[in-house]
């Protein structure tokens, strides 16, 4: 799946392991925003990064988030 566009309002927020992306994405959640993860790509990080193994495991995600939509707040 291709990373959340700016153009729909999606802002890139960090990169994380998947525990602290649970964290972020609970707490982007409860302050109203919509969040989304998606899984790291090598792109996503500094060039510095390009030996490392864990960068290249597949265990970090890409936070994301939206202001929340009128739509979206109202759904239960």
């Amino acid at each position: 799946m291709p990373h959340p566009s700016p153009d729909e309002g999606w802002e890139r927020r960090f990169v994380a392991d998947a525990a602290r992306a649970r964290d972020a994405l609970a707490l982007y959640a409860s302050a109203g925003f919509e969040v989304r993860a998606e899984p790291a790509e090598p792109q996503d990080f500094d060039a510095g990064c390009d030996s490392c193994a864990l960068a290249k495991s597949g265990m970090f995600q890409v936070i994301y988030t939206r202001r929340a939509t009128r739509a979206a707040r109202s759904e239960p």
